[in-house]
């Protein structure tokens, strides 16, 4: 008989399960390492994390499977780092994460969706003075952008963004819409979720039109380092000396 020690965590990253696999004659499993590895997981944070530990009859995966179908849909990773990089990947929030939550509250215009994207990163850097997600804003002809956001969304054109609002996030056996699914595992969510509905609240309602004459205020951050098909960076520090400006 072997005994067989597995961790599953849902992944956003890779839109599916993920799991580490340790498995030794029964009695044989290195207590030492698995210690260490919960030790680790410990510091990650994430409380979707599911440990399994059984015996089976040999210790290929293929007899995983056998005595339990719970497994079968699992990516397993080749060591315990590569599983660790991709649970600790989900914990990091992208523009383009920012970007699927507002179109899950609302299909909306590539133009309106990069306003909320930057009006949503100026309000959560005005009160916490953090970044909402690493990417840079530049100054386009009509605004503030994120071009990894504009790449991912330009061909849609002047068109509302279909997107697919099926269920597709699995966190303990609950299944949720795959952008409210990743909120819940960014470790500020409930710093994050709170800036974006009240964007959402207060600017969601207004065309994309007039939220890019209210970007284009005089002296605001983007009129103030544009700069035309330069695509000039619009710095935290610009986006704080001159927000005062914005209607």
């Amino acid at each position: 008989m072997f005994q067989h020690f597995i961790i599953v965590a849902s992944s956003y990253t890779e839109g599916k399960r993920v799991g580490f696999h340790m498995t030794a004659p029964e009695g044989k499993l290195d207590n030492d390492e698995i210690r260490s590895i919960l030790d680790r997981l410990k510091e990650i944070k994430r409380d979707d994390v599911g440990i399994h530990s059984f015996t089976s009859d040999d210790s290929t995966w293929e007899s995983v499977l056998k005595f339990d179908s719970f497994f079968e849909d699992v990516m397993i990773c080749e060591d315990f780092e590569e599983f660790e990089e991709i649970v600790k990947s989900d914990l990091k929030l992208s523009a383009i994460d920012i970007a699927k939550f507002f179109l899950a509250i609302q299909a909306t215009s590539h133009l309106k969706l990069q306003k909320l994207i930057y009006l949503a990163y100026k309000k959560y850097l005005l009160k916490y003075e953090e970044r909402l997600f690493p990417e840079k804003i530049v100054a386009y002809d009509y605004g503030p952008v994120v071009q990894e956001v504009y790449q991912k969304f330009k061909k849609y054109g002047a068109d509302t963004i279909e997107t697919d609002s099926a269920p597709k996030y699995i966190l303990k056996d609950i299944h949720l819409s795959q952008a409210l699914g990743r909120m819940l595992l960014v470790k500020e969510f409930e710093k994050v979720v709170p800036i974006l509905l009240e964007t959402f609240e207060e600017y969601g309602d207004l065309t994309a039109s007039e939220l890019v004459g209210l970007t284009h205020s005089k002296n605001g951050p983007w009129h103030s380092v544009y700069k035309r098909y330069q695509n000039c960076e619009i710095t935290d520090e610009i986006i704080i000396s001159h927000a005062k400006y914005e209607r």
